[in-house]
């Protein structure tokens, strides 16, 4: 710039996260929170927009202070403010939910890269991030939704050319092939006893849980009115409200109308009307979560691998072995493809291996009864 300029940039901490204070050219100062309560990583952002404004790159709120200079301005994208267009540009194409799931990763993810523009974010980093998560014991499941918000955030900056870059985010980011992206994970009926019998505030809850196979949502969204005679009607709720705002519905859409098995309807049966929920908190608000109590209550019955959908498997299980359900009933009681029930509510279990082992007669013992028949001794 023809100008004489000498940036001079600062941070300092005001009280929960560190700002950086700068001049622009016109003598105009910016101050702006990093978000940030690490030193190291302030100084780290203070040094490259020093680097930057002596390259005479600025970003778009500098712009914003210097009018008369914008037109031999070049403006940089920023992280911040490309996370931002992309949820506002797309937040019309998901229910509220899914948005707002898309909106903490995506910000958490790139906070986790440490960088400030997107265009500095190259594949090494993306490999990098991806490694990083996984030693945090995220899933191979989760690293694969990861990487797919990643990837569907940087072809959106680049196609609306608010960037000119190509996406890091591509075939080389490999995750390792893992046959874990689906749980495979049964219960034993040892864990379920310990499960359903240990004193907590949501045993109730869990042991409905476990004779209905219902998600957590459909239980805990339940009211009253919905179970009539025996049946329980699982249906869109347009006045429902929710964590998020008003209008509950199950997954995909798919509504049923299920029999109630006697171990469900007790627990029904025994739960005080205390409120229009059949589960709720002690104050008779809807209840949101169980991941509190659900660590203590595994604490207490010294179960610690089980998830709540390790619930639902069991019930599957349940259904198909004990009740000599298809895989089709089974998936239309619980409200998936039958494809889905193979796939992913049907795992392996050695101790079903085992006992089924142990009702079929030894090959030796076949084969001297089908010699016995024919006649031939040995």
């Amino acid at each position: 710039m023809d100008f004489p300029y000498e940036p001079r940039c600062s941070v300092y901490l005001n009280s929960k996260f560190y700002y950086l204070s700068y001049y622009l050219p016109n003598g105009r100062r910016i101050l702006k929170s990093l978000r940030t309560k690490r030193k190291a990583q302030a100084k780290k952002f203070m040094y490259a927009k020093e680097q930057e404004l002596y390259e005479g790159i600025y970003d778009k709120q500098d712009v914003l202070k210097m009018p008369e200079y914008s037109s031999a301005l070049t403006v940089r994208l920023d992280l911040n403010s490309g996370v931002k267009k992309y949820l506002d540009a797309t937040s019309f194409q998901k229910n509220q939910r899914s948005h707002l799931n898309d909106q903490y990763a995506l910000r958490s993810l790139v906070a986790k890269m440490d960088k400030v523009y997107v265009d500095e974010i190259n594949s090494y980093d993306v490999q990098i991030l991806l490694a990083k998560l996984k030693s945090e014991n995220k899933s191979d499941a989760s690293l694969k939704t990861y990487r797919g918000i990643l990837k569907k955030f940087f072809l959106w900056v680049i196609e609306h050319r608010l960037v000119h870059m190509e996406s890091p985010v591509s075939r080389q980011n490999q995750i390792k092939k893992s046959s874990t992206l689906v749980r495979n994970r049964l219960p034993s009926y040892k864990e379920i006893q310990a499960i359903v019998i240990s004193e907590s505030e949501i045993q109730p809850l869990v042991r409905f849980l476990c004779f209905t196979g219902a998600r957590l949502g459909e239980a805990l969204h339940l009211e009253w009115e919905d179970i009539e005679d025996g049946f329980w009607k699982i249906c869109h709720k347009p006045e429902c409200p929710t964590k998020f705002s008003r209008g509950w519905h199950p997954k995909w859409g798919k509504s049923r109308k299920i029999p109630l098995m006697p171990e469900a309807l007790d627990v029904w049966e025994r739960q005080p009307r205390i409120s229009r929920w059949v589960f709720p908190k002690k104050d008779g608000s809807r209840r949101d979560s169980i991941t509190k109590s659900w660590k203590t209550l595994k604490t207490k019955a010294q179960v610690f691998d089980l998830q709540i959908k390790d619930l639902r498997n069991w019930f599957n299980h349940f259904l198909k072995q004990e009740h000599f359900f298809t895989s089709k009933e089974a998936s239309s009681y619980l409200g998936h493809s039958p494809l889905v029930n193979e796939t992913h509510y049907e795992p392996i279990s050695k101790e079903r291996i085992l006992r089924k082992l142990k009702r079929i007669p030894t090959a030796t013992n076949l084969l001297q009864k089908q010699m016995a028949e024919k006649g031939i001794t040995l």
